[in-house]
């Protein structure tokens, strides 16, 4: 059986967060579905995003008990040499930032004592990095975190998720962090689905633990848990994505990069060819389990529609949406996904009430062919796309990227909504500009700094000279 002929996905009912059972889960659909760890084991959890726990939380990352678990069930392998836990958060945060945070390094380091093998943690925004061929529809090369490239075997543990642009993230989706910024930064846009697919040829786990005991609802940086109580695991991305996805009540149609995955040639092509075993065999059964986190309601889908959130909120802020391209369509993935995570890190900090209050400003995301009023107040065009005409603005700031990022909105204009913004709280700012510190010094003594300015002159700069 081939990799992606392997179809079978073991659904195990577990109602708590308690590691002892998660850990004897894992050894047995190690068992099961035939995976045996050896050699250098990478691992890649969810951890895109973990700020202050009492304002921000760690709801968006795979939790510590099924990571500590996984691990110890790696480590006890007897091939297994090494296990490496690794991670690149999302652009502008250090993943040690986002470790530190969410308790992965204390996790970590717990469970390294237990074990008889070498268990470690590193982000793969600080490591050396190696090319490797990917032959895609965007990416035809890229550069790979090095450990995870040259790992003997990879284990994903992503985090059951709805997503604002991609309905859901899941396995598939875990892959956007194998990205540095750089490469993540590329086509993140109307291409995003098709740059996903492209990296399951350098990105496919050779097992994957699914996280489905909390499933996050809403914006997938700052979701609200509901109780599913489940881990899933498998050996094919796909099919335990679609599985995943009739969890939270989707189908294929309705998660757009599974949609691309199948029409590139992946499979399994319908989640009826999925072989389900453990404790739910049957649809039915993933039916009747998926109804302990409906109703579909408005928490299911926090901060889709920026529009329909802003007047929940009752701000006078406003959205103004147009094409990326004249006779063209918008753009759903770029930096209309970013102006999500970033309001919605708002709503956070300093709280929904704060949008009543703040100032009635615009932003403005593509090609808009009616006349802006300002209001006297700021108009933010987002994006390199962005076009408008705008009267009586008190100052038209414009973000020339493509595409803009939640934190590239954070600092160039989260002071300016009349709202206290989370990097003037000294609490918040300070962590994370150490942690940046940190990362920078790490790449030099890593010689990671070096490695990509030697690629950027012998690729780019050549190519252009």
């Amino acid at each position: 059986m081939t990799r992606t002929d392997d179809n079978r996905v073991r659904v195990v009912r577990c109602e708590e967060y308690d590691r002892q059972r998660i850990e004897a889960i894992v050894d047995e659909g190690m068992q099961a579905l035939d995976y045996r760890p050896a050699g250098k084991v990478f691992v890649k959890p969810n951890v895109v995003f973990a700020g202050e726990p009492e304002v921000f939380g760690t709801d968006a990352c795979t939790n510590l008990a099924v990571v500590g678990a996984t691990l110890l069930s790696l480590a006890k392998g007897p091939d297994t040499r090494r296990v490496s836990l690794g991670e690149n958060s999302a652009v502008g945060f250090p993943t040690r930032h986002c470790y530190q945070q969410a308790g992965y390094y204390d996790e970590v380091a717990a469970v390294a004592r237990r074990s008889s093998a070498p268990i470690d943690i590193f982000c793969m925004d600080e490591d050396l990095r190696d090319s490797v061929f990917v032959g895609g529809t965007v990416h035809d090369t890229m550069r790979l975190s090095r450990r995870m490239a040259r790992a003997d075997s990879k284990i994903y543990l992503p985090k059951l998720k709805c997503h604002c642009v991609c309905s859901m993230t899941g396995a598939v989706k875990l892959n956007i962090g194998i990205c540095s910024d750089d490469d993540r930064s590329i086509r993140h846009d109307f291409l995003l689905n098709e740059k996903i697919v492209d990296l399951l040829s350098v990105g496919w786990p050779d097992f994957i633990v699914m996280d489905a005991i909390d499933v996050g609802v809403g914006n997938e940086a700052f979701p609200k848990l509901r109780r599913l109580g489940l881990i899933l695991m498998g050996r094919n991305p796909i099919a335990v994505d679609l599985v995943a996805a009739r969890l939270l009540g989707m189908g294929l149609d309705e998660v757009p990069y599974l949609k691309a995955a199948v029409d590139r040639g992946y499979g399994p092509k319908s989640v009826d060819l999925v072989e389900l075993q453990g404790d739910l065999t049957s649809l039915s059964e993933l039916a009747e389990q998926a109804e302990r986190i409906m109703p579909y309601d408005d928490d299911f889908t926090a901060w889709q529609d920026v529009s329909k959130e802003l007047s929940r909120l009752g701000s006078p802020m406003r959205f103004v949406w147009g094409p990326y391209a004249e006779g063209g369509d918008k753009c759903f993935y770029g930096c209309v996904m970013a102006l999500k995570m970033f309001l919605a890190a708002y709503e956070r900090y300093p709280g929904p009430e704060a949008f009543a209050t703040a100032a009635p400003v615009t932003f403005v995301i593509g090609q808009v062919d009616e006349e802006i009023d300002g209001w006297g107040h700021d108009v933010f065009l987002i994006g390199s796309c962005s076009r408008a005409k705008v009267r009586n603005a008190k100052k038209v700031i414009s973000i020339d990227k493509c595409f803009t990022t939640a934190s590239d909105m954070t600092l160039a204009i989260g002071h300016r909504l009349g709202m206290a913004a989370p990097m003037m709280n000294p609490r918040l700012a300070l962590p994370l500009v150490a942690n940046m510190a940190k990362a920078s010094l790490s790449k030099l003594v890593s010689l990671r700094y070096p490695q990509d300015v030697a690629h950027f002159v012998t690729k780019n700069l050549m190519r252009r000279l």
